[in-house]
């Protein structure tokens, strides 16, 4: 089937490239944007069934004030002393200004008798805003609200900065388009200098970059339909892993050619003979890596948490698109381009007395040896992964030069760390008023929760049928000391405690609450499924039992490991608290995926061998010469692409870049290359059962014994 798509290709190049053109050019100028589908709200991830939802819920029906955003204004002279009784005044007075002004997108602006500090050094003004954080309207009076402060200040010798939930996404979301920004101009120069080192030509330097930018857009806009088609939102880190893997997998595709088809002119065939014996091959190498990626992301969308389900399909439709791309665009492409391809140097010459081919030798000769120092390097990373530690706290991932966090670090100086975001307990009776006496009693157990630094007296809603009690923890809202007061001893102290009514606990901390559990559910439900479909396509691309077995537990070996490295990074030697919680099912999902792309590749040049009569060492040497280099090759664009996710600033973004950037390392210079031709030679025939051996190479097409 890929001989005969290749064919077609080569036959009417320009027909291709005129369909492609039309078509990218239809939805690119079409679709909708995808920004307008994007949210950085966790609790829009979560399903109703979940205590925080319903806790949100019952503020947004019976306290739509203070159910919103919310945020705190604080106030600190610029030179760092107390505030003197004039500063006060004027800090606290600062409420009653922008409350004046109106602004568009704020129900409140107060101070209290505990907007002061108790060393005085610091006001916090607690603003209230009409609409959920992430929403324009929220994100715009957040602006507003920053630029009507600093202007009222001017010249006081105060200044002020704002944080909460509301500000934080605010900031949340310009880092990410920063980050984004970023991410496309580090590729495209990556990108750009190691295709023109490793091929010596600019014109293929430049190739990849165009084309996966026009599939940029396609996907993006494809995405933005079926957002709008089915009615959901994505997360905020979606179009930056969008760049990297549509620019990682893209350039991974247009390699794997490039190098068969170099091999094919290096034997002396003509440009079009190569080309389409080199796309057939390759087409089915490329189908089966982009199936298996797909497989691993579709296993996403059984995650209940949308955050992560709703990253599946994008990255399908990037992964499909791509696909599509390689077997028709880029075959086109260099049809058109012919022997200029490779201009000015040409394709160069043979590379069996590469570096690569005195490792082949060596792994034929020696794959026990072989096997087992790669294993024990991976086994030793693996148990560093035992010790993965997560964290919430997302406002702390951000740039130190972020105003949300420089104005929760001030807070923090000043206040209770949970002053920042406040955990709400709402009480709903069966339907008559609720008893004032039960309501002071639940607060009196909650602020003997140890942990509880203050709880407010409860406020009844109009009806008197329910009741809102702020509680502020001791910790900050994000930690995971936080997550688990509010998880274990403070729901349990509320559950219950007001006889004929529900009581449900809400607020930032209970998301993430949720959002913990669902994610061990999903993780648990994911991880095995994808397992699953990529052993499944292994073994129909290898017609074997051992062999897709041997890959499977080779990738979950380098998963392992490759969290072992993340772990070993950022917890041992960078000293972080923890690890962004979305972090292994992440990874799981890229290097598990996209991290098969190598070892398939090199299966695939080994089961050609194999069946085409070579024993299974001779297979093995042979498929390192010819292959590894492209592996080799390959792996440092990729790995290179995922790291520049590491200059965001971001730190779960640098998490996720650091650990695929490792585990393509490792993929690609010990899995493929060494520990998966080594295990074929080890188990010999075995390992391809049930395929068998042909007595005639040249029927095959598989390589002269070199």
């Amino acid at each position: 089937m890929f001989h005969s798509i290749a064919r077609t290709v080569i036959a009417h190049p320009w027909r291709v490239v005129c369909l492609w053109v039309i078509a990218a050019a239809a939805v690119i100028v079409l679709a909708p944007s995808l920004d307008d589908y994007t949210t950085g709200n966790q609790q829009s991830f979560l399903p109703g069934s979940f205590e925080s939802v319903q806790a949100q819920d019952a503020g947004n029906t019976y306290f739509p004030a203070q159910s919103g955003g919310t945020g705190s204004l604080v106030v600190v002279r610029a030179d760092g002393a107390p505030l003197n009784p004039a500063d006060q005044a004027t800090a606290t007075g600062l409420a009653a200004t922008l409350q004046g002004e109106a602004i568009p997108g704020v129900l409140a602006v107060q101070a209290t008798p505990q907007s002061l500090s108790p060393d005085g050094r610091t006001v916090a003004l607690s603003v209230a805003f009409d609409g959920q954080p992430g929403e324009d309207q929220v994100n715009e009076a957040v602006s507003a609200v920053r630029a009507d402060a600093d202007t009222a200040l001017q010249g006081t010798g105060l200044t002020s900065g704002l944080t909460g939930n509301a500000a934080i996404q605010v900031d949340t979301t310009s880092a990410y388009d920063d980050a984004e920004k970023i991410i496309t101009v580090a590729t495209v120069i990556l990108i750009l200098a190691l295709l023109g080192l490793i091929f010596r030509s600019p014109i293929i330097a430049v190739i990849p970059v165009v084309v996966i930018g026009v599939v940029l857009g396609v996907v993006t806009g494809l995405t933005a339909l079926l957002a709008d088609l089915l009615g959901f939102q994505v997360s905020t880190s979606l179009q930056s892993i969008l760049v990297v893997v549509l620019f990682g997998i893209g350039t991974d595709y247009i390699v794997f050619l490039l190098f068969r088809y170099r091999e094919h002119l290096r034997r002396g065939e003509p440009h079009g003979q190569a080309l389409a014996t080199s796309a057939g091959v390759v087409g089915r190498v490329v189908a089966s890596s982009a199936l298996t990626v797909i497989g691993a992301f579709a296993a996403l969308l059984l995650a209940k948490l949308e955050s992560l389900s709703t990253l599946a399909p994008g990255l399908i439709v990037a992964v499909a698109v791509m696909l599509v791309t390689a077997l028709t665009l880029v075959p086109a492409i260099f049809t058109l381009l012919g022997r200029h391809l490779f201009w000015p140097w040409g394709p160069g010459h043979d590379s069996r007395h590469s570096p690569f081919a005195r490792v082949g030798a060596l792994v034929a000769l020696r794959p026990l040896v072989v096997a087992l120092g790669v294993g024990l390097m991976l086994i030793v990373l693996t148990v560093f992964a035992g010790g993965f530690k997560s964290t919430y706290n997302t406002l702390d991932e951000l740039p130190d030069s972020t105003s949300s966090q420089q104005a929760f670090t001030t807070l923090g100086e000043s206040f209770p760390a949970g002053a920042l975001s406040p955990t709400q307990v709402f009480v709903v009776g069966a339907g008559g008023p609720l008893d004032p006496a039960a309501l002071n009693a639940l607060a009196a157990k909650l602020s003997g929760v140890p942990g509880v630094s203050s709880v407010a007296p409860p406020k009844p809603s109009q009806d008197g049928t329910a009741a809102m009690i702020n509680v502020v923890l001791q910790d900050d809202p994000y930690s995971n000391a936080a997550l688990d007061l509010v998880e274990g001893p403070l729901r349990d102290a509320a559950h219950g405690s007001v006889p004929g009514a529900e009581v449900l606990v809400g607020g930032q901390t209970s998301t993430f609450v949720d959002v913990r559990a669902q994610l061990g559910a999903d993780t648990a439900r994911v991880f095995p499924v994808a397992a699953v479909i990529i052993a499944v396509i292994l073994a129909l691309l290898l017609t074997a039992i051992l062999a897709p077995l041997n890959l499977l537990v080779c990738v979950a070996l380098t998963f392992t490991a490759t969290l072992g490295a993340v772990v070993l990074l950022y917890l041992h030697a960078l000293g972080y608290a923890g690890i962004d919680f979305s972090i292994p099912i992440v990874l799981y999902l890229f290097v598990v995926a996209i991290g098969t792309d190598y070892n398939i590749l090199i299966a695939a040049r080994l089961h050609e061998e194999f069946r085409g009569g070579h024993d299974p060492r001779t297979a093995a040497r042979i498929a390192i010469t010819n292959d590894a280099p492209t592996v080799a090759a390959a792996g440092i664009i990729l790995a290179c692409t995922f790291a520049s996710l590491m200059l965001t600033g971001i730190a779960n973004l640098a998490e996720l870049g650091f650990g695929v950037a490792a585990g393509i390392v490792i993929a690609a210079f010990a899995m493929a290359p060494l520990l998966v031709p080594a295990l074929s030679a080890l188990e010999g025939r075995p390992f391809w059962w049930p395929t068998r051996r042909s007595v005639d190479r040249d029927a095959v097409g598989v390589s002269p014994r070199p």
